[in-house]
């Protein structure tokens, strides 16, 4: 829902440069024996104590380069930085790495400082690769120690959606949102939520919200589309939309209107689908064949019967 590049070859170089700096041999004279000089170790900065601050910031801006650098420094001061080893599995998590990131998350599970963190981190990490069972698990475990982990809540939300359990849905997603009030990847999630139940109205009123808070907010405008075109407000959810993108929204509200039961709108907006870009030629054509058999389907169905 839920984080860009990780440049995992960097802690590797480090490695390289600790050991190219240790394993020099200098060649000594045999008639002129000399005492052994003292090995030349990397000399370590010392971290600056907000730099941990700065990698969150990093992270939650999406600027994972500068959240992989700065990680970086403070491993190589501090290798049993227990903070540091989190973030640097946020990070894999944040770059889409999430089977890189899930042991290092499970490494750090039973660390009583970060312990909670981790378990959230590894249910989301799991769920991401299809690991369901043991991914709900550690999201239980995580929020059962730390009820404010709202990642946690948030993933929990998103799986009671897809085995449609909307009162636990309901109820992660207000944990989630006790936790993180302002978050607009909780409010669309909900949204979404609400739109799954056609519960329309509020989910016109989260998508709203979202882009209220953040009008670059693609998706969640995406998602305003779909419950304006499941109201049957179908210029409502062209409003706006990019000629790029006209075609898809075109097939989408043709398509949500065949849904509704509104097989006129549904064609013409197929139709015109067709018309605003060749691309969209193959999917609107599928939607219209759909769309002939629901037709006829419900005209046989109408037809009155033989006696």
């Amino acid at each position: 829902m839920i984080w860009g590049r990780v440049r995992a070859s960097g802690f590797a170089a480090v490695a390289a440069v600790m050991l190219a700096a240790t394993a020099g041999c200098a060649t000594m004279s045999q008639e002129q024996p000399q005492e052994p000089e003292a090995a030349i170790l990397p000399s370590v900065e010392p971290v600056a104590p907000d730099t941990l601050i700065l990698v969150e910031r990093a992270l939650a801006e999406g600027r994972l380069d500068d959240a992989g650098r700065l990680i970086e420094r403070v491993l190589l001061a501090e290798p049993e930085n227990w903070e540091a080893q989190l973030l640097l599995a946020e990070l894999h998590l944040a770059s889409g790495d999430a089977e890189t990131a899930a042991p290092i998350f499970e490494s750090l599970v039973d660390n009583a400082d970060v312990g909670a963190r981790a378990l959230q981190g590894l249910g989301i990490a799991l769920t991401l690769q299809g690991v369901l069972d043991r991914g709900v698990e550690n999201l239980q475990q995580a929020v059962a120690q730390d009820p404010g982990l709202w990642r946690a809540w948030n993933a929990l939300g998103y799986y009671h959606d897809s085995n449609r359990d909307w009162p636990a849905a309901a109820n992660s997603y207000g944990k989630a949102l006790e936790g993180n009030p302002d978050s607009i990847l909780i409010y669309n999630n909900r949204g979404f939520s609400m739109l799954m139940q056609r519960r329309l109205e509020e989910a016109v009123a989260d998508f709203g919200r979202v882009l209220q808070m953040d009008p670059d907010f693609e998706v969640a405008r995406e998602n305003l589309r779909l419950a304006l075109a499941w109201q049957g407000k179908y210029i409502h959810a062209m409003a706006g939309a990019p000629d790029a993108d006209m075609a898809r929204v075109l097939n989408n509200v043709g398509f949500i209107a065949l849904m509704r039961g509104d097989y006129g709108n549904a064609e013409a907006y197929l139709l015109r689908a067709m018309e605003a870009d060749p691309a969209y030629n193959a999917t609107a054509a599928r939607n219209l064949t759909y769309l002939k058999q629901v037709r006829e389907l419900a005209e046989a169905e109408s037809e009155p019967t033989a006696n």
